[in-house]
């Protein structure tokens, strides 16, 4: 580019073929930008890259004329052209920059300064310009391209202060204040007789093209439409500017003076009133279409806030408060926008405690990788605190924005719900427990109602005649008995945890502290999934007497039934002695005698014959029946 602008300034005759080179090797470097970097949405881009070849060819054709000619109506038309292109191109990055959230501040001060321009030229600058060079109509054209100067280099601007040290967008104003200097510096020109090719004015276009080529060359480009890199604060309230009524007052500026014109004696700054008015007419679009998008999306925040505020009143657990949120969430951002949404119970205390202070958007890498996994199709995620949880909403980072005040307002009611929820089943296990010590204050058994990580809960009063210990608190199961006995109990537990809820069974020899061993029937029931109880409940009953009671009417039946035909009686096998001595039931619980005693058949004095079935039937019920059978 450097050698096309020597070509222009040291041969002048063939500055249009000079101008060609430099347009298209402007517009080239922005496309090449656009392939080489991706930006994620290059739309205003290409857009820019058109502006600079609608340039080009009004530069190329004025090229082709005299410099005393008159300027050639294509090249007037293909300069007017490029104000619309480089308007298309502005929206765009105002529009997706993510620095630019509410532009209605911006395009108040647009059309304010479109209006105060247009009022200077008409009513100050036109009358003292007239003659020279240059007629009115010119003049006027010249202050269109002013004009539409001034509105892209306070645009440019504007990006600048919103982006502090971007390099693209201070190429982009430089290349606007460029453009604003060659116009100003033809219209001195042309005032003075004629413009000369390689002059001030040649100078600063040179600029343009130079500057926006290589802003787009810059990776800083991708930044001015991509989310930023670290963490996004809620918005501030958003500014109103200076309200619709003055808006609509400037629109209507530019057809009052040209009535007034057409009034007095003709028009003479058609050109200038034209392109004002199509400026301020489409900041009023713009400006209309940004306010009725957003009612339309409060309304149907409005609406999704109820409908999930009913939902959560309603909710009676977790689930239902999960499944309520993620309805909501869908029903809040847009109907097309990708994203995804992660309910999470689990993952609170590994999350930082600024980022569950209040709802924040940060970029996916910044959350547990468990979940940065999960969503990391996604740029940004909102952060949402819950109760007892985080809500994760990934989505584009502009959806975000709009939709974060309406999510943070889910994300305390699904709080609330969770928080009232957690009362609720705090003051049903309180009430629960008080029953359970009502009923069992008194009472032999022992009850146990035990959490999942397997700490007592709850103990009924008679632990301490059952076992001679209160357990101390958050002790678990295998915490209160013996360690020589703590094996059957774990697998008793695991057994208990693994089978149904209809309840496991078994017998336990427990170790009391003064030595003492007493035989328990222990009864588990999985109660985890009752929202009244939300544990395993446990049952203790010393079954020693009644043991004790079956060994010895075991032991008379047999001592009553008939001799065998051997020489010798039946004796109680030293395994059935053993088995006594460990549950403490004494020698007398076999045979009700001591070891070694005598018989009848051994010569000692003989009882009545009793009939003993019947009798073990009555007394023993259906449990003596196997023993009795095994025992024979």
């Amino acid at each position: 580019m450097a050698g096309l602008a020597g070509l222009l300034f040291l041969r002048p005759g063939l500055d249009s073929v000079a101008w060609a080179g430099i347009g298209l090797l402007a517009s080239g470097a922005i496309v090449v930008g656009i392939v080489r970097i991706r930006p994620q949405r290059s739309g205003p881009w290409w857009a820019l890259a058109a502006s600079l070849v609608a340039m080009m060819l009004g530069d190329f054709v004025y090229g082709l004329v005299t410099p005393d000619g008159d300027p050639p109506a294509l090249a007037q038309l293909s300069y007017l052209a490029m104000f619309p292109i480089v308007a298309i191109a502005l929206i765009g990055l105002t529009r997706e920059s993510v620095f630019l959230d509410d532009r209605s501040r911006l395009l108040d001060l647009l059309a304010l300064g479109t209006t105060g321009l247009l009022a200077s030229w008409v009513f100050i600058a036109s009358p003292r310009m007239a003659g020279g060079g240059m007629t009115a109509a010119d003049w006027s054209m010249q202050a269109a391209f002013t004009l539409g100067d001034v509105i892209v280099l306070v645009v440019t601007t504007r990006l600048v202060t919103a982006t502090p040290g971007n390099a693209s967008a201070i190429l982009l104003t430089i290349g606007a204040a460029g453009m604003l200097a060659g116009d100003a510096a033809y219209g001195v020109g042309q005032a003075r007789g004629g413009l000369q090719p390689g002059g001030p004015a040649d100078a600063a276009y040179v600029l343009l093209y130079a500057a926006w080529g290589a802003a787009a060359l810059l990776p800083s480009m991708a930044r001015l439409t991509a989310p930023p890199a670290g963490p996004v604060r809620p918005a501030r309230e958003p500014v109103h500017g200076l309200g619709m009524a003055l808006l609509l007052a400037c629109v209507a500026f530019a057809p009052l003076v040209l009535l007034v014109q057409a009034l007095t004696g003709g028009v003479h700054d058609g050109p200038v009133i034209a392109v004002a008015s199509g400026i301020t007419l489409v900041l009023l679009v713009v400006r209309l279409s940004d306010a009725v998008g957003k009612h339309a999306s409060a309304l149907r925040r409005e609406r999704a806030l109820r409908q999930a505020g009913t939902v959560l009143v309603g909710a009676a657990d977790a689930g239902q408060v999960a499944d309520a949120v993620r309805a909501a969430v869908r029903t809040l951002l847009p109907e097309d926008a990708p994203h995804d949404t992660v309910v999470d119970f689990s993952l609170t205390d590994l999350m930082p405690l600024g980022e569950l202070s209040a709802p924040r958007i940060q970029p996916v890498a910044d959350i547990p990788p468990l979940w940065s996994a999960r969503l990391a199709g996604h740029d940004h995620v909102l952060v949402c605190p819950l109760d007892a949880g985080v809500l994760y909403v990934a989505a584009p980072r502009r959806d975000l924005v709009t939709a974060l005040d309406a999510v943070s307002v889910v994300a305390a009611q699904a709080a609330l719900a969770l928080a009232r929820i957690g009362l609720t089943e705090a003051a049903s296990r309180r009430d629960s427990d008080e029953y359970l010590r009502a009923v069992t204050e008194h009472g032999t058994d022992v009850v146990l109602v035990l959490d999942d990580d397997q700490r007592i809960r709850y103990t009924s009063p008679s632990v301490a005649d059952l076992l001679g210990i209160w357990p101390t608190p958050f002790a678990t199961l295998r915490e209160i008995v013996a360690p020589e006995d703590r094996e059957q109990v774990l697998r008793t537990v695991e057994r208990a945890r693994a089978e149904d809820r209809d309840g496991t069974r078994d017998l336990w020899s427990l170790r009391r502290p003064d030595g003492t061993r007493v035989l328990v029937e222990v009864i588990f029931r999985d109660l985890r999934d009752d929202r009244l109880v939300r544990g395993m409940v446990v049952t203790l009953r010393d079954v020693s007497e009644q043991r004790r009671a079956e060994h010895e009417l075991l032991g008379r039946a047999f001592s009553d039934s008939p001799p065998p035909r051997t020489a010798t009686a039946p004796r109680a096998s030293s395994t059935d002695h053993d088995h006594a001595r460990r549950h403490g039931l004494g020698d007398r619980a076999v045979g009700g005698r001591p070891r070694g005693a005598l018989g009848p058949a051994a010569g000692g004095v003989p009882r009545p014959r009793v009939r003993t079935r019947p009798l073990l039937a009555g007394v023993l019920g259906a449990q003596a029946g196997p023993d009795l059978a095994r025992r024979r």
